[in-house]
């Protein structure tokens, strides 16, 4: 079993494109994330800026769609569906503008790519610095996205 991760939780592992997910991957994922908590740092490997291995909270309209990425897990919701929450493996291949997660949680298998580059949501006017791009069930959807500790400096429209 890997330390810190509910019994709940295992059955959700995150297969990852080309490599099982395995207890090694696991503990290297869980020592990067302590690295950032303790240190404040992402560690020197890492080429993904800061905000993107922090908490984010990502959000797209028609239909409406919304991640809270966390240290240690992923929730995704959707109007009128029950909440998916997975485990966080962290980007793949991050670069310094952007990150991708690939999860896949039985049935559904979804892809989410955080670019650094302003994103108006067309709903609220509102701006961020990171757009998102969902791929999941066949359709590739557009929003928003922006570090949690950036939201509250955020000025509203």
């Amino acid at each position: 079993m890997i330390k810190g991760l509910p019994t709940v939780l295992l059955a959700n592992l995150i297969a990852l494109p080309g490599l099982a997910w395995t207890e090694a991957r696991a503990e290297e994922a869980n020592a990067k994330q302590e690295d950032v908590r303790t240190t404040g740092t992402v560690p020197a490997n890492i080429t993904a800026p800061t905000d993107l291995w922090g908490e984010i909270n990502v959000l797209g309209t028609s239909p409406f769609w919304a991640f809270r990425i966390r240290e240690d897990q992923i929730t995704f919701s959707r109007a009128g569906k029950n909440d998916v929450i997975t485990i966080n493996p962290g980007p793949m291949a991050p670069t310094k503008d952007s990150a991708t997660w690939t999860i896949t949680h039985p049935p559904s298998h979804y892809t989410l790519t955080l670019t650094r580059e302003t994103c108006v949501d067309g709903a609220s006017g509102r701006r961020y610095d990171l757009a998102a791009k969902l791929v999941f069930q066949g359709r590739t959807l557009y929003g928003c996205a922006a570090s949690v500790a950036a939201l509250p400096a955020k000025p509203a429209p």
